[in-house]
């Protein structure tokens, strides 16, 4: 089994069915079995105050939010994760501006495992892989 972390953009896009091949060849290998998704709990909150603030389309963002987070749960193959002392170790000397991204990418590398996204900020971080066309 392969690990992977997933970024906002990545969890929005499979949720909607608008992955590019690559990304959504990950995801699929997740729903199979075949690999196993680390959602960095801030990219679930961060999806949750995009949602919450209308920057998605639902009528109801309160019940769109809560249905994600079921979901996610409930998956079997996406995982809600924290920093580890080693992630926030990593997080304190990323050359990643924002502070959500840096904690992805904290996260991802602290796992050692590709992150699929395609935020070009990420690009900067040595040794860390993405994945997304």
């Amino acid at each position: 089994m392969t690990d992977y972390a997933i970024d906002t953009v990545a969890l929005v896009k499979y949720l909607e069915d608008d992955l590019p091949r690559g990304a959504d060849l990950v995801f699929r290998g997740a729903e199979e079995g075949r690999h196993h998704l680390f959602l960095p709990e801030i990219a679930l909150g961060e999806f949750a105050y995009i949602a919450l603030r209308g920057r998605l389309r639902t009528a109801d963002p309160t019940a769109a939010v809560g249905a994600v987070v079921s979901e996610v749960l409930d998956s079997g193959f996406i995982e809600p994760t924290g920093l580890s002392r080693n992630g926030w170790s990593l997080f304190l000397n990323l050359p990643v501006p924002e502070l959500h991204d840096r904690m992805i990418a904290a996260s991802a590398l602290d796992r050692r495992c590709p992150l699929v996204t395609n935020d070009p900020s990420f690009q900067q971080v040595t040794n860390l892989r993405t994945i997304w066309r």
